[in-house]
């Protein structure tokens, strides 16, 4: 059991990152977009920034004695984690999002996105049945890299540092004179360097003292384990769950986006279909982009940096292929830190 004061400030993290990444409207597909309509790759650059902050806090931490929690599951042969890096991208665009910004858009009120959910549990038991038939993969948990690294462990954590030490005092250069600590949190766009941050040093908190905390990892361990084929997750991770969820509810209240609306019909369909393959792809990387982004990658797994560029690969040709097929992709243009899309 997690002692209180440790839940507590899980609890505060979680939150936190629900909130900024909310307020910057963080999304791998809207990344991609970016680059496919704009020509620039701002959002990507912020979740590389992510990454790296989490590394920074997590090799801190590890350099200080803290023993991480979390683990790196894999899924072998490693092509169908690749296979389902990119059936995971594929379903994020066809959704119009991807693991963080179904939550952000659910908390603005918009309801189908509670059919992407049941999509997304749908396809992680339909891959755990096929899977348990033929015996396509087989689970596995590769030690944590820090304390195999041996002494390159302290150089690399230097390095990490250095780079947020030069990134925050950027962020201090750039920041907007003369506006309270207050008026910056209560801004209606958070820029994404500052909303980088507080992935990063959050999820690297989290991993450390959580483990595996991601929602779309929970939801799969859920799934998995009623169907008998991994281990529950903990209760204190729904919670991690409703917190997120609460922390973008929380921004979507103080900002006035939150307004309850149902599309029926097609709109329903397709994002129950894009869950499908979300949950299909996050049973083989296992978990999703955020699971990648804000534990895998900063632990130093190749192969989840692999599987997230399986999961780029995904998004690009299904949203080129929308594209050629006549359809309009909404233009994302990046302008002084901040993202605007319609």
């Amino acid at each position: 059991m997690t002692p209180i004061p440790g839940a507590l400030l899980a609890l505060a993290l979680v939150m936190a990152l629900g909130f900024a990444a909310h307020r910057a409207s963080l999304c791998t597909v809207k990344a991609v977009a970016e680059t496919l309509t704009s020509g620039t790759g701002h959002m990507l650059a912020s979740f590389a920034k992510a990454v790296l902050w989490s590394v920074a806090v997590t090799g801190a931490l590890y350099l200080l004695g803290h023993e991480s929690a979390a683990s790196i599951p894999e899924r072998a042969p490693h092509v169908l984690a690749l296979a389902g890096g990119f059936a995971f991208g594929m379903g994020a665009a066809i959704n119009g999002g991807c693991s963080l910004s179904t939550l952000q858009r659910l908390a603005d009120g918009e309801l189908t996105m509670l059919a992407t959910l049941a999509g997304f549990c749908a396809g992680v038991l339909g891959w755990n049945v096929l899977d348990a038939h033929f015996a396509l993969t087989s689970a596995r948990t590769l030690p944590l890299p820090w304390p195999q690294l041996g002494a390159w462990a302290a150089p690399l954590v230097a390095l990490a540092g250095l780079w947020a030490a030069w990134e925050a005092s950027g962020l201090w250069r750039r920041r907007a004179p003369g506006r309270a600590l207050q008026q910056r949190l209560a801004a209606r766009v958070y820029p994404l360097s500052g909303a980088a941050v507080v992935l990063g040093v959050s999820g690297g908190m989290l991993s450390t003292f959580q483990g595996a905390w991601s929602y779309t990892n929970f939801l799969r361990a859920g799934v998995a384990s009623g169907w008998g084929t991994d281990s529950p997750p903990t209760a204190f991770h729904a919670v991690l769950f409703m917190a997120l969820l609460a922390g973008m509810l929380l921004s979507a209240w103080q900002r006035g986006s939150l307004g309850l609306r149902w599309e029926g019909g097609g709109p329903a369909l397709r994002r129950l279909g894009g869950g499908f393959l979300l949950g299909a792809g996050g049973a083989l990387i296992p978990g999703g982009n955020d699971t990648l982004v804000l534990v895998a990658i900063p632990a130093l797994s190749p192969w989840a940096l692999a599987t997230y560029l399986a999961l780029l690969a995904g998004v690009f040709a299904t949203l080129l292929a929308m594209r050629l097929s006549g359809g309009a992709l909404p233009r994302v243009e990046c302008v002084s830190d901040r993202c605007v899309s319609p």
